[in-house]
This record gives structure tokens, C-alpha cells and sequence, in this order.
């Protein structure tokens, strides 16, 4: 690896939010007419749940599945991605499969084998859908960069001689430059993956969850107990939550003017956590998520039309 650092409102008011109201069950948009998208959510043994806005409705996308590593959805919404541990005795695969949204049609199906034999591979699209970022839980795999058939363009295993580690954040920016974190820092790479650019040296000790916008222009991460957002160049750093207890894995949404929040983060066991769903705007204002704070009427929680509770998750967070 060459060395590699070159230094580079909509505010909307809720009186009441009332899922049992008769607007909630009766058929009227319980939302903001401006949220738009579709949020999927990782949930216990209820498998990839999405929740279609400004409607409401929701309802199962990927059934429970134990050998489901990860999904993705392109930005375009046009395609899913799966990475299904697809292992027999003595061969560690994992299938990649794209296929369209709409029709179910497969678009590429392919077996990848980590040079760890990790059958624990996840897999992410690029912004052009053209390229398929694959990492894995192994320290020995790092960053893998395949084109969208399968065949093998570029492994980022180290930076300077220092492994990547395995619980960092990696993601797509336009242009299928890579975004990905690393021990303090935040590196950008651009095709052919070879060097690197030192987005922002990070002074703290509990950071990460790192996540960006469509367009590539805004960060949104966890630092401490809360979130805050960043221009994509490292500046603006702007503390966005506040509560009681703690936020994490925050999700733009597609437009980029809200931001999802997973707020009362808690564990659930050995590495395991979940989290209640809330939208915020993103407008770089503060806004306490706490339920009953003075000043949360701009704090939507994520509720089914004709439900009363709100959404949790425990794993992967996309909002297309």
C-alpha cells in the first residue's frame, strides 16, 4: 500500500403525534407530505422490515433468514443486493445476488470466497451500480472492490502497514470513491484504490457510525452519546441530538434534509444492541430525542399507520 495521507428546513411541527388517532386509521398520512422514501430495518426474528413514507405503511421485505448477511439497496431504488452465507462442508461461499426491485428478476448472481475463507462477507453497491464494496469480519479480508458480476478489482487490507480493522465504518461517495474509517481517522480512496486522502484526524475516544448523504457532501455520525453532522470535508462539525441516553446509527434521508436516528441505543447481550427509530430534520439545530422533552415536537417517531408503538431495529438501517 502506498503511504498515503495528502491533507486534503424545513422544520416540521407535529401537535400530536397519535398513532391511534382516527387520521392514523382512518387513511390520512400520519407524516410530513415532503418525507419521502422507504426505510428498511433489520428487526429480531421479524427479519427486513421497510416502512414506506409519507404514508406509513409498512410491512416485510426480506423474510428471517440465519444465513442473511447483509442487504442493500441502490440509490436509484431500482436494485437489491443480498450476501447469503451459502456454505457447505469444507467451502466457505458467500452468494451475491442483484436483482431488480420490481419484477424479482436476477440481475447478477455470483460465489465470493475472502481470502480468510470468511463466509461472513457483506456487500454494498456503488452509487453507479457498477462496482460492489465487500468487507468482512476477519482482519485478514479488508476492503474488497468487485465489479458487479463478481471478478475481482482491488483489496485494501492496510494503511501504512497497519492492518484495517474489522468494526470500522466503509461506504460508497459518488464517484465510487470509498469512504472508510481507521483507528482515528477518516480516508478517502478513489479508483484504482491504491493511495489515500486524510479526510479528518478525529481527537476522541468514542467515535464512529460514520454515514454520508447521496450526494457526498454531509457526514453524519455518533461521537459519545450523541450525533452530529459534517460537511464531507472534515469542517462544520455540529452536535445534532441530545438526550438521556444515547443515539447512534444515523441514516440520511434520500433528499438529504432528515436525518434517521436510532435513539435509546441499548444492549441486548453479548454484541448485541437495539434501537427506537426517530426522524429529525437536518437542518444543523439541535433537537432532543428524548419522548418527552419540551422541545421534541420536531422529533418524529417511526410509527406504522394504524400502529402505536414505535419501530425498532437491531441492525441494518437504509432509507432510499
Amino acid at each position: 500500500m502506498k503511504k498515503l495521507f495528502s491533507t486534503a428546513v424545513q422544520i416540521f411541527t407535529l401537535l400530536v403525534f397519535t398513532c391511534c388517532s382516527k387520521d392514523n386509521a382512518g387513511g390520512s398520512s400520519p407524516y410530513p407530505s415532503l418525507l419521502k422514501g422507504t426505510i428498511y430495518y433489520d428487526w429480531a426474528t421479524e427479519g427486513i422490515l421497510k416502512m414506506s413514507l409519507p404514508d406509513g405503511t409498512g410491512g416485510s421485505f426480506i423474510p428471517d433468514d440465519s444465513k442473511l448477511n447483509n442487504f442493500d439497496i441502490s440509490r436509484d431504488g431500482k436494485w437489491k443486493l443480498t450476501a447469503v452465507n451459502a456454505s457447505t462442508y469444507g467451502q466457505y461461499d458467500v452468494r451475491f445476488t442483484i436483482s431488480d426491485m420490481n419484477s424479482g428478476k436476477i440481475v447478477e448472481e455470483f460465489i465470493y470466497n475472502s481470502p480468510a475463507g470468511n463466509s461472513y462477507c457483506k456487500g454494498y453497491l456503488s452509487p453507479d451500480n457498477s462496482l460492489i464494496l465487500v468487507t468482512s469480519n476477519d482482519f485478514q479480508d479488508g476492503i474488497t472492490i468487485l465489479k458487479r458480476n463478481g471478478e475481482f478489482v482491488a483489496r485494501i487490507v492496510d494503511i501504512n502497514g497497519e492492518r484495517l480493522g474489522i468494526n470500522e465504518s466503509r461506504f460508497w461517495l459518488p464517484g465510487n470513491n470509498v469512504i472508510f474509517t481507521h483507528g482515528k481517522y477518516i480516508i478517502k480512496m478513489a479508483p484504482p484504490f491504491s493511495s489515500g486522502t486524510l479526510i479528518k484526524e478525529m481527537s476522541y475516544q468514542d467515535w464512529g457510525k460514520l454515514t454520508v448523504n447521496q450526494t457526498g457532501t454531509q457526514f453524519a455520525l455518533s461521537i459519545g452519546n450523541h450525533i452530529y453532522t459534517m460537511d464531507a470535508n472534515g469542517n462544520d462539525l455540529k452536535q445534532v441530538t441530545s438526550s438521556n441516553f444515547k443515539e447512534s446509527v444515523p441514516e440520511f434521508s434520500p433528499d438529504g434534509k432528515h436525518l434517521l436516528i436510532g435513539t435509546n441505543y441499548r444492549s441486548t447481550g453479548t454484541l448485541g444492541y437495539s434501537w427506537d427509530l426517530k426522524i429529525i430534520p437536518n437542518d444543523g439545530k439541535q433537537y432532543n430525542v428524548d419522548s418527552d422533552a419540551t422541545n421534541s415536537r420536531e422529533v418524529i417517531p417511526v410509527i406504522w399507520r394504524g400502529k402505536d408503538k414505535i419501530e425498532s431495529a437491531g441492525g441494518q438501517m437504509i432509507w432510499r
